[in-house]
């Protein structure tokens, strides 16, 4: 029977910070709601540019959107965990959790500050997942190949 897995360390950071995020969003709207323009960007365009406003409300919808898409990859990543894969390829899959919910709260401050996003958020999450992706690729390769040696 196979021994049920723990989190490493860094897992266990990677966790935390996604909570703390989802958490200070939500906690952040609860606090300053009062303080955030009726009128906020709804969207940006790829110069991070405002092309569209929409009601405040639409700030509740970031939270949720970014929890949704953590217990995707964390349901994407349960199979995965299951494997025999090594402990660091599943740290390096984790790591895109809180790459992408803090692009959401990154988009829900400047969406409730009325300001615009700037160029540097897509660039800068693409790079992210790119180092992630390739940290997962490069564990599993030298697994392979050290199975492959045994």
């Amino acid at each position: 029977m196979k021994k049920a897995s723990r989190l490493t360390l860094p897992q266990k950071i990677i966790e935390c910070a996604c909570a703390a995020m989802i958490l200070g969003m939500i906690l952040g709207l609860l606090l300053f709601w009062s303080q955030i323009p009726d009128q906020v960007p709804g969207h940006y365009n790829s110069a991070g540019e405002i092309d569209r406003w929409g009601d405040k409300w639409e700030l509740l919808l970031l939270p949720f959107c970014g929890a949704f898409l953590y217990c995707i990859i964390s349901a994407v990543w349960i199979p995965i965990k299951n494997s025999e894969l090594p402990r660091s390829a599943y740290t390096w899959l984790a790591g895109t959790k809180v790459v992408m919910v803090g692009a959401f709260a990154v988009i829900e401050w400047h969406s409730a500050l009325s300001r615009p996003m700037g160029t540097w958020l897509l660039p800068v999450v693409i790079a992210l997942l790119a180092v992630l992706m390739t940290g997962f690729l490069v564990s599993v390769l030298r697994f392979v190949r050290n199975q492959k040696e045994v």
